[in-house]
């Protein structure tokens, strides 16, 4: 049967005034429980390396675990915008990660003055980069940090000439360049009285030299571990260099690049077994973006250091690394 005509142009029917309306349901919830669980799951994997070194690795995440866990945990309470909003939230929390340190180091805070018989030393540690070919950048960076002594890891022969270019600021000197797996160098502007160089052993390469009597003797290390996916050769390493340093008499500061986060087993073993006390926290890796994210710069010292001020971090001077600093008191001699 043919419909009418007129049929074929009716309007589909409207609903009842008054009628109520099917609510939408908003979206994003799914892939907002998703990043829920994966930033959980992240949080977990980071505290397994407590019972099983590989999973340390994650532990180098920890605060990027947790601004997903948030990000996505905020963006799933949301009535609407779910996505959206968790994208944000994560893209300004991986930003705060990095903009934190620059904060941090505008301004030293004072945690404690020098007392008698202790003296003030400003130290620091640079990963310069092996590949990093501007010399005169580096110079300038460590010209400016003015630390009283410092340690400069990855020295690649396009800047091992700014050390000679620096005798007058530091007329003490030590570098490892001979040495296999060794590419450190101590600056000081205070006499060293007795030095050493490994590469080639069980634990991490590493630098050390003893400073004299105006420094109390202290002991200094430049350390620089292996990384993932090494993960057992870098807890083998720094549980020897652990012993070592505790065998270490006398006052002792231990600097570098450790390729381990606050977060880590790996630093919790140097720390309880060479009983030191870490000071750093900062993220110091990658300079890429001028956003750190990753704290594996640190700066370790033996009981009766002090830390006099909060740590900083410098410029990279074309590192993938920012230099970390902090000032400390050390008990002197005459």
């Amino acid at each position: 049967m043919i419909e009418p005509a007129d049929s074929l142009f009716q309007t589909p029917e409207q609903p009842e005034e008054g009628a109520p309306r099917k609510k939408r349901k908003p979206s994003g919830g799914f892939e907002c429980k998703l990043g829920l669980l994966l930033g959980l799951c992240g949080l977990a994997a980071s505290r397994l390396g407590q019972l099983w070194i590989a999973f340390d690795v994650f532990s180098q995440f920890t605060l990027q675990f947790a601004v997903i866990t948030a990000a996505f945990l905020i963006g799933w309470a949301m009535p609407r915008a779910k996505l959206l909003t968790a994208f944000v939230v994560l893209v300004l929390g991986i930003v705060a990660i990095g903009a934190w340190p620059h904060l941090a180091s505008r301004e030293a805070r004072v945690l404690a003055t020098a007392q008698p018989g202790e003296r003030a030393l400003k130290v620091a540690s640079f990963n310069t980069l092996w590949v990093n070919q501007n010399a005169d950048a580096v110079k300038a960076e460590v010209e400016r940090l003015d630390a009283d002594i410092i340690v400069l890891i990855e020295m690649g022969r396009a800047k091992r000439p700014i050390l000679a270019q620096m005798k007058s600021l530091y007329p003490y000197q030590f570098d490892c360049f001979g040495v296999d797996f060794c590419k450190f160098a101590v600056l000081s502007k205070l006499p060293i009285t007795d030095t050493q160089a490994r590469g080639k052993w069980a634990g991490p390469s590493y630098i050390r030299v003893r400073l004299g009597p105006e420094a109390g003797g202290l002991t200094v290390f430049g350390v620089h571990t292996i990384r993932f996916p090494h993960s057992q050769a870098q807890f083998r390493q720094v549980t020897e260099l652990a012993r070592l340093i505790e065998r270490t008499p006398g006052p002792r500061l231990v600097m570098g690049d450790f390729n381990a986060t606050p977060f880590s087993r790996i630093l919790a073993v140097l720390q309880d077994s060479a009983n030191l006390k870490r000071l750093t926290n900062l993220p110091s890796w990658p300079s890429r973006f001028s956003l750190p994210q990753i704290a594996i710069d640190h700066i370790f010292v033996s009981p009766g250091i002090r830390q006099l001020e909060s740590e900083q971090i410098g410029e990279p001077a074309g590192s993938d690394h920012y230099p970390v600093t902090v000032r400390i008191a050390v008990p002197a001699g005459p």
